[in-house]
């Protein structure tokens, strides 16, 4: 049983909804983080090569005002 991954092109979407740059967007992180968030990770979480651990995500949901469950996927054999 597989649990939800992140959505990397669905966070691209929001950001630029958004109107953010992944370098604004790393700036938000890192201060909602208190730490520094690069903007290659961000290009990361898009491209899927990366995801965020769960305190990130959160971090990205409060960034962008979303729910978690607008940058997951649950697999089709979860989803019920």
């Amino acid at each position: 049983m597989r649990s939800a991954t992140f959505n990397g092109p669905r966070l691209l979407a929001l950001r630029e909804e958004a109107e953010l740059t992944q370098t604004e967007l790393a700036g938000k992180l890192g201060k909602l983080l208190g730490r520094t968030v690069h903007t290659a990770t961000i290009s990361k979480y898009e491209n899927g090569k990366q995801q965020p651990s769960p305190k990130t995500l959160g971090a990205i949901c409060e960034a962008l005002e979303v729910r978690k469950a607008e940058l997951l996927v649950v697999p089709r054999d979860q989803a019920a």
